[in-house]
């Protein structure tokens, strides 16, 4: 996740990504994995500064409300 991260975070500088955070019950819900998720969660709000950290249906209302045709 991290390195998912900051690879996009540098691509982000010439386009707009969109990164995601999928976290399967089965997997994640292991107890093992939860310092790896807490650590890449911690990395992540450590740019809060430098991303837009919202929700699929903020999302939609902003490019609702974007001038027509712009987003193809």
């Amino acid at each position: 996740m991290i390195d998912k991260f900051d690879e996009m975070l540098v691509q982000s500088a010439r386009r707009p990504l969109v990164y995601t955070a999928v976290l399967h019950p089965f997997v994640i819900g292991q107890p093992f994995r939860l310092r790896a998720l807490r650590r890449a969660l911690a990395h992540i709000l450590a740019h809060r500064e430098d991303i837009w950290l919202t929700t699929p249906g903020e999302i939609a209302s902003y490019c609702a409300g974007l001038p027509a045709g712009a987003i193809p």
